[in-house]
């Protein structure tokens, strides 16, 4: 079994998030650069729907049940929101019967109503990880993502599979070196018996 080194912390999504004075959520969210294989934002907030976005910068401390910022809540609260909503102008109908009729003989259209839509907001040219994410072998789907383990410069240095799905192993982790892409899940240029081989990893609890 390999262990976690000291300069390596886990980033569990779900895992509970505080401030320097008090509690302010959950990791909903995990956002990184793949150029970079850099972490660089937390999702967190007791709903998504008023969920912040957090600089990677603003990490404490990280383990694996809990993760502690070094800022205030109010400090928190100015935070950009994690979502996003914009209206959307449907289209006008091009056919069918208009109403009405004026004084030259011309019909009325009523116009479309707007769309509310609400999206996630991620920086330009960096990706998510989002709970039940799915992680791709070369051979197959393997499972769900869990999280990521980060070096204290914010360097990725692993892909955390989610606990008791792999051949009944808590926590294994996949090097980043061995993701070739996470646009859309996970995708990983091992196949499934490769990661079957990967040691499982004991993650040191927080605290």
């Amino acid at each position: 079994m390999s262990t976690m080194t000291e300069k390596e912390y886990p980033y569990a999504i779900g895992a509970g998030v505080s401030c320097a004075d008090g509690d302010c959520g959950r990791l909903h969210r995990i956002i990184m650069d793949p150029a970079t294989r850099a972490l660089t934002h937390l999702v967190v907030g007791r709903d998504t729907h008023v969920a912040r976005l957090v600089p990677a910068t603003m990490v404490g401390r990280a383990g694996p049940d809990a993760i502690i910022l070094t800022c205030t809540m109010s400090g928190f609260d100015l935070l950009e929101p994690a979502e996003a909503t914009e209206m959307v102008q449907q289209a006008a109908p091009t056919g069918g019967p208009v109403t009405g009729g004026g004084a030259l003989g011309g019909g009325y259209r009523a116009p479309s109503r707007p769309d509310m839509i609400t999206y996630d907001r991620v920086p330009a040219g960096e990706v998510q990880l989002c709970p039940n994410e799915r992680l791709h072998a070369a051979d197959g789907d393997i499972g769900r993502v869990k999280g990521l383990m980060a070096a204290s410069d914010l360097h990725v240095t692993h892909i955390l599979l989610a606990e008791g799905h792999l051949w009944n192993r808590k926590e294994v982790a996949v090097p980043i070196r061995n993701v070739v892409d996470a646009t859309y899940g996970v995708q990983v240029d091992l196949t499934r018996e490769e990661l079957k081989d990967l040691p499982a990893v004991e993650l040191t609890r927080a605290g």
